[in-house]
């Protein structure tokens, strides 16, 4: 390793064997190269050597890396149309259908879902969540508000006295597109999608000028989590001398913004043009800048460990995120993807670390020697961190056949369980810290460490459960399996027992306001003599009523006992249909008592036979009634004649309906308009006659029509 640590690199690379090919795929037709791409697909590398996958990167260090020091064969065909690769570095995102299609063998620069991190928008939400519950361990980064989602929080920072000064960032940007300073309102165009951060103020300055850090973060594990840091990075100075922001210099950005790309064109950019001197410039490195804060006697190893734990805690936050995303289920050593990321943190002038975003696809570029010194070995130890070597693919691919071969002879998949998963895991992931304590080179393990992070990885799992409606799915699982459990005790009977009881009580109420008996003196004397008789034979009230459904009535006399109006409200309620009803029959007997007492034998004579039917019963004939309608064939020239009522009235029915009778001998009676003509209805108001304690029943209107069966004609049909 010592001798590919001294392989210099000045920045530019191109690689032979590109070029045959791009030749040999010109002199070749379409259809041959079709035919190839094909063998290709079905084809698994065989050789001595990795093939490592460029096609997706734009960066000549990370190619030099592949080929010159890890002596990797570089293929330059689409890694998502050929999979016949060993590692393959990309510039942009995975997706988890590309993770789920990989071997077990193969590895990939990137997460999926690291979106969750990289764009500024998806990053300030899921740190906003973790503050509202952590305010002090989350008090790390400005605050932020997303826009326009936000913006009337936004907003209102601008009406409480004294002018702040924020930085807009458009929230899926780099290189410091798009960014500006504002003091008012009126320059944000509230349609538009921005991150609004609150700006530092008072940011730690070395020669008069801000300056930030890019360090290298590597995430080579997400289930669990594990970080490594880069003991080297960046530290990008601005090119203007720092002055508190105000409205005149809010607009001079190489000023108040560090990005290089920002600040390279301006011509008082000093590059760096010797690795070895690396404090000279506006870009130097970030051992020379602690360096330097150590001689001013500044406490670095404490905003170490708070950089430390500020990574820690981002990626707690968005850690259920990353887990979901990853698919692959048989992954036990969990080093199938590797991903290294730029955290950009500002220093304030207490030495207190804030950042700033995160890159997931930091530039790789080589503009000066101390660029090309710090990437190219970043990329190597990442490279010999996650074991891409020969040896570890031939083990993999071993392992897989054994047990293709046991499944041939048994015939069926080996389904392990979740002790032989987890026993499984412990085992690989021992192998995997054996291996990287030896082969870290420049990176350090920061988590798993001693500190404990669990209350915040918990608290972001439960987010992420209330965000996807996870925690809701599991509830109705485990519901519904603890009602499978549960003996079945409350069968079909006694519901339709309740039920029963209900009906039973529901007719004796009819019955009774329908029928009211008649006491006769005889009966009011032994009920005067023998009142100790008649106590006796009153059956107890029940003291424990059947708990009903809540589509069922609820008997009256429990509301009767109880004082709550809301009961009887809701007892009302239920009861309306029921009470109309009743009403509106003892509405029509009385009326029927004043009619002619010619009628009055044909109801006493129906009384017998009214007393079998069940209230319920006569309800139903009532609403067949209102259905049946008498019509008469129109005749011209023809005047309607009286139907005799005696006629109409014994006629013979099809089945009997004692109320309809009366209900159409009082409207008989009442004078009619020729022409069948309809009259202007009465309205009627009913009450209850004897309401529940504290409850009184609106008034309900009742349309009755004169002329119910809508005669127009003499002869009905």
């Amino acid at each position: 390793m010592k001798q590919e640590k001294e392989m210099p690199f000045n920045g530019d690379f191109e690689d032979s064997e590109a070029d045959e090919d791009e030749q040999s795929q010109e002199s070749e037709s379409e259809e041959e190269q079709i035919q190839i791409k094909k063998k290709k697909k079905k084809v698994v590398n065989s050789s001595k050597k990795l093939i490592m996958n460029v096609s997706d990167t734009q960066y000549p260090v990370v190619k030099f890396v592949g080929k010159m020091i890890y002596k990797f064969k570089l293929s330059y065909v689409p890694y998502l149309e050929n999979n016949n690769w060993d590692f393959c570095w990309t510039d942009n995102a995975v997706l988890p259908e590309t993770l789920s299609k990989m071997q077990p063998h193969q590895r990939i620069n990137h997460f999926p879902g690291m979106y969750s991190l990289a764009r500024k928008n998806h990053l300030g939400r899921n740190l906003n969540k973790m503050q509202k519950q952590y305010p002090d361990e989350y008090d790390f980064y400005p605050r932020t508000w997303m826009l326009p989602s936000e913006y009337g929080d936004f907003k209102a920072q601008f009406q409480k006295g004294k002018a702040k000064t924020f930085i807009i960032k458009p929230e899926a940007s780099c290189q410091g597109k798009g960014i500006f300073l504002t003091r008012s309102i009126d320059s944000i165009n509230p349609q538009e999608h921005y991150v609004a951060q609150r700006y530092i103020h008072k940011p730690l300055l070395i020669d008069g000028l801000k300056f930030d850090l890019r360090i290298y973060v590597m995430i080579c594990g997400c289930d669990p989590l594990r970080i490594y840091l880069y003991k080297e990075g960046l530290a990008r100075f601005a090119t203007q001398l720092y002055s508190s922001p105000h409205s005149t210099n809010l607009d001079d950005a190489c000023m108040h913004l560090t990005n290089y790309a920002i600040n390279k064109d301006n011509p008082n950019f000093i590059f760096n043009e010797d690795e070895k001197k690396m404090d000279i410039g506006h870009k130097r490195s970030m051992t020379s800048v602690f360096d330097l804060l150590r001689i001013q006697k500044q406490n670095v190893d404490q905003l170490l460990i708070d950089i430390k734990d500020l990574i820690i805690k981002t990626f707690c936050a968005v850690q259920p995120i990353l887990q979901q995303n990853y698919t692959q289920i048989e992954n036990y050593a969990n080093n199938m993807c590797f991903e290294i990321l730029g955290f950009d943190i500002l220093i304030d002038s207490s030495l207190k670390p804030y950042l700033l975003e995160v890159n997931h696809t930091p530039s790789f570029t080589t503009d000066t020697p101390l660029d090309s010194y710090i990437k190219k070995n970043l990329i190597r130890d990442a490279i010999t961190l996650m074991n891409i070597n020969v040896k570890t693919k031939n083990d993999i691919i071993s392992q897989k056949k054994d047990q293709m071969q046991k499944r041939v002879l048994t015939g069926k998949k080996t389904k392990l369980s979740y002790e032989e998963k987890r026993v499984l895991k412990m085992q690989a992931q021992k192998e995997r810290d054996e291996y990287e304590s030896k082969n870290k080179g420049d990176f350090e393990l920061i988590y798993p460490c001693d500190k404990s992070y669990d209350e915040y990885l918990q608290h972001a799992q439960k987010l992420y459960e209330d965000w996807t409606g996870a925690n809701i799915r599991r509830n109705l699982k485990r519901d519904t399996i603890a009602e499978q459990s549960k003996p079945q005790s409350c069968t079909q009977k006694p519901i339709l027992t309740q039920k029963s009881q209900l009906y039973k009580h529901v007719q004796s109420k009819v019955n009774t306001n329908l029928f009211p008996t008649k006491t006769t003196k005889a009966d009011q004397e032994v009920t005067q003599e023998e009142p100790e008789q008649t106590l006796q034979q009153i059956p107890e009230p029940i003291q424990s009523q059947p708990q009903l459904e809540p589509d069922n009535f609820v008997t009256y006399e429990d509301y009767q006992q109880s004082e709550s109006l809301k009961d009887l409200y809701n007892f009302a309620e239920k009861r309306i249909p029921e009470i109309q009803l009743i009403d509106l029959i003892q509405f029509r007997r009385a009326e029927s008592k004043q009619d002619n007492s010619s009628f009055q034998m044909i109801q006493m004579s129906q009384q017998n036979s009214l007393s079998n039917l069940s209230p319920l019963m006569q309800i139903k004939s009532i609403q067949d009634s209102k259905n049946e309608k008498k019509f008469s064939i129109r005749k011209k020239n023809k005047q309607p004649k009286q139907i005799d009522q005696e006629q109409l009235y014994f006629q013979p029915q099809p089945h009997y309906q004692p109320p309809i009778q009366q209900h159409s001998i009082s409207y008989q009676q009442q004078v009619q308009i020729q022409n069948g003509s309809f009259v202007k209805p009465k309205v009627f108001s009913l009450k209850l006659q004897h309401p529940p304690k504290g409850y009184k029943l609106q008034s309900l209107p009742i349309l009755m029509q004169q002329n119910y069966t809508k005669q127009r004609y003499e002869q009905g049909v």
